[in-house]
């Protein structure tokens, strides 16, 4: 699940997203992208995609930059080659 927050919830979304059992979830601020994984009924901040192991999470906010730069498409061509090379690498 992935979730871009722009403001304060009102409801606390890591405890109900627990109770859902939703195993990985991540949260962009408009700077800061952070991925949690679910353990012992809470979440903890993890700094790799247990999924998306080969993704560098710190680098894709790049590419939502880049989005309202030069366009959705663009962005999401070079996203897509670039997680390609981390494919290739590992």
């Amino acid at each position: 699940m992935l979730e871009i927050e722009y403001s304060k919830p009102k409801v606390d979304k890591l405890k109900l997203y627990a109770s859902m059992g939703i195993p990985e979830f991540w949260r962009y601020n408009g700077s800061v992208l952070r991925v949690y994984t679910l353990s012992g009924g809470q979440y903890t901040g993890v700094e790799t995609s247990p999924t998306f192991a080969q993704v560098a999470v710190k680098e894709i906010p790049q590419f939502i930059l880049q989005a309202k730069k030069d366009g959705e498409s663009a962005a999401t061509r070079a996203f897509r080659n670039w997680v390609r090379q981390r494919k290739e690498v590992k």
